[in-house]
């Protein structure tokens, strides 16, 4: 009766152990969907542990594009999905949209508009960057300008094998220029002046000229979203002669000037920045500190100081003791050498702080003087020397890894109570960094020097554009860099 009753027991046990684990609670895992980049709602999608079960179908939508998959990862590396396909899940997860872009194409046609010759039309994806074929058109007695999309010249004029993104199917027209102007005998009329916009907007009328005669340019009326105009050249690239806004010239036959022009990609406040295409992202101010346009040379500041001065000397300077010199600098702050410091002084300070930054201080915490790493990857980019006629406008030009362009004044410095002797020079720049003087002398800072010699004045030809090193006293020109 015992071992009956045992073997009963036994057996009741061995059914509750089962009943309770046959009764223990599935787990429940949530399933996120994610637009990544498209529009729409989704509600999230519940699976219970060990039950396949189909995905709910894609709602959201994307504008020119279409719907490929779900992937695990955003940047889809991970695992991929079918639409509705019916999957098992073993925790929880996110489920991000893949799309594939719809390719849309528009035609570019090109018209001789008076010349000679055939073109085949250019087809375009909408909202990529492609360039333009290169003109084969001709004319007799004339030279290709450039491209507009009205025959009159009155619309939005392009440069031959100019970059452009599209959205409509469109036409441009040949501009054209004559070679020879054929003689007039009315005055005024026998010279001509052709004014291209070179990327930016607008029409202007050809001016006329009489021979050996001065006559004030016209007034640059082209315009450019997100552009500053600069000067006139005689190359659509930049080089060439050079003319500032209506600078008084004289002229013996016709040519045709183009619009040069500096970028603005954005504004931190009231000042307006330039991305060149770095890796890195540095931005550059449009503008000197203290300067209302590129071409303006802005206030003076010597290395450290914050405001402008009337003279600039290590007499007046403020991190000198009184009685220094050149020889003798008496060194009261960034001096790491004791030898030029104020009875022996010295210090660990070779980068300028926030508050010693003549940009920082007068455009706020966000901007500062480049770094010398900063100088030295601008001098990697192409740059152009640019003199007008009558010296108005005068530097350099740098073109970034992404075709946007900035300018530099030259500037030159000051010393004393004068500015340093241009008359040797063509162009002359110097722009100071927020660091000592890489070559250990600290009375001196590091800068960016470009200069480009007078060969009238000064025989010897020499054409610098470097990283330098400037006396700390001396007034210099100063440009930003804003740090998002």
């Amino acid at each position: 009766m015992k071992r009956t009753l045992f073997i009963f027991f036994a057996i009741l046990s061995l059914i509750g152990i089962i009943a309770i684990s046959g009764c223990k609670k599935k787990e429940t895992y949530t399933v996120t969907f994610d637009a990544n980049g498209g529009t729409g709602e989704m509600a999230d999608q519940i699976f219970t542990e060990g039950e396949p079960r189909a995905l709910t179908s894609n709602t959201f939508s994307y504008q020119e594009h279409t719907f490929k998959c779900w992937n695990t990862m955003k940047n889809g590396t991970g695992t991929s999905y079918d639409d509705r396909q019916r999957i098992t899940v073993t925790s929880d997860m996110t489920l991000y949209a893949q799309w594939k872009k719809i390719l849309t194409f528009v035609t570019v046609t090109f018209d001789a508009n008076g010349g000679t010759g055939e073109m085949l039309p250019q087809q375009y994806i909408v909202g990529s960057p492609q360039v333009l074929r290169p003109n084969t058109f001709s004319k007799p007695d004339c030279h290709f300008v450039c491209w507009n999309t009205a025959a009159d010249g009155s619309g939005t004029t392009y440069t031959d094998t100019q970059e452009i993104t599209i959205s409509n199917n469109l036409t441009l027209y040949a501009l054209w220029a004559n070679n020879v102007e054929p003689p007039d005998p009315q005055p005024g009329t026998g010279i001509r002046v052709t004014f291209v916009a070179n990327g930016g907007n607008g029409y202007m009328p050809p001016q006329t000229y009489t021979a050996g005669v001065a006559h004030t340019l016209d007034a640059n009326t082209f315009t450019w979203d997100n552009h500053v105009f600069l000067c006139w050249t005689t190359d659509s690239y930049g080089n060439g002669t050079a003319y500032a806004d209506m600078e008084e010239i004289t002229l013996e036959e016709s040519i045709v000037v183009y619009a040069q022009w500096v970028a603005i990609t954005g504004y931190a406040g009231t000042h307006a920045y330039v991305d060149l295409g770095f890796s890195d992202g540095t931005l550059w101010a449009v503008n000197n500190v203290g300067a209302t346009s590129p071409v303006d040379n802005g206030d003076y500041f010597a290395w450290g100081e914050t405001e402008p001065k009337e003279t600039y000397s290590w007499g007046n300077y403020k991190y000198s003791a009184p009685g220094a010199s050149n020889a003798d600098p008496k060194l009261i702050k960034y001096s790491p050498s004791a030898y030029f410091g104020y009875n022996g002084f010295s210090d660990s300070l070779r980068v300028l702080l926030p508050e010693d930054d003549a940009v920082t201080a007068n455009w706020g915490s966000n901007w500062r003087m480049p770094a010398e790493q900063e100088f030295r990857e601008l001098l990697t980019c192409p740059h152009i020397w640019i003199c007008t006629v009558g010296n108005a406008v005068n530097g350099i030009i740098f073109v970034g890894p992404n075709g946007n362009r900035i300018f530099f004044p030259g500037a030159g410095f000051r010393y004393d109570e004068n500015a340093v002797d241009q008359d040797i020079y063509f162009i002359f720049g110097n722009y100071p960094s927020n660091s000592l003087y890489s070559g250990g002398d600290c009375r001196m800072m590091n800068d960016l020097l470009f200069y480009h010699y007078n060969i009238v004045t000064n025989p010897v030809i020499d054409i610098v554009c470097k990283i330098n090193g400037q006396q700390r006293a001396v007034g210099t020109p100063v440009r930003a860099v804003f740090a998002q």
